[in-house]
């Protein structure tokens, strides 16, 4: 079984969103490998000196026990256009390392920098971000039906930024644009693909 892992954005030292973390990584535990725990990620995690300082990426791989821990300098890649993938098989509903499947999804990309993915007819997400649409009376909205719970798609909700609704890919000609949100892409931190750009 591969491992899985957990994705924190470090902001000047500090690790973000971590209740979120906390809550996904003690649910895979458990949905995985029948484990209840509590574990508390700011008591496991040690933020380097080196990464005091920009923005970097806290990367723990794991099992039913932290295998690995590393910190990597991350910069925000830019992504202009999706290419529809429809694929009525498709499952993710944990943060897994291999990620066969998904590749293999974006291997189908042609010209386009990233996928958005359609199973059964239903939005759900790109290769590696939950997304989120700006609709005609300029609100955010993320689909009901994604694959994997995204951190950053959780606050967002907690905190009414966004909103859930169905979206199937009929439907995408009701918004203007759709932005890609994960742990380390807030909703912000990028400017919106025109729907125009879904190819």
């Amino acid at each position: 079984m591969s491992l899985l892992v957990e994705t924190i954005k470090v902001e000047i030292g500090a690790l973000l969103n971590i209740s979120f973390h906390n809550e996904r990584m003690n649910r895979s535990l458990f949905e995985v490998f029948g484990l209840r725990k509590e574990t508390d990620l700011e008591k496991i995690i040690k933020v380097p000196a080196f990464a005091g300082k920009g923005v970097y990426k806290c990367r723990i791989e794991y099992d039913d026990k932290t295998t690995k821990i590393e910190f990597l300098p991350y910069t925000i890649s830019s992504v202009r256009s999706l290419k529809m993938i429809h694929d009525d098989n498709i499952s993710y509903s944990h943060k897994y390392i291999e990620r066969v499947n998904i590749q293999r999804l974006m291997d189908r990309r042609g010209d386009c920098d990233d996928i958005l993915i359609i199973k059964n007819g239903m939005v759900t997400d790109s290769s590696y971000a939950n997304v989120v649409f700006r609709d005609i009376n300029g609100n955010w909205v993320t689909p009901s039906t994604y694959l994997l719970p995204g951190t950053r798609r959780a606050s967002l909700l907690q905190r009414g930024l966004i909103k859930e609704t169905i979206i199937t890919y009929r439907d995408l000609k009701k918004h203007t644009e759709v932005k890609l949100i994960n742990a380390m892409i807030g909703i912000d931190d990028t400017e919106g693909i025109p729907v125009g750009n879904i190819i």
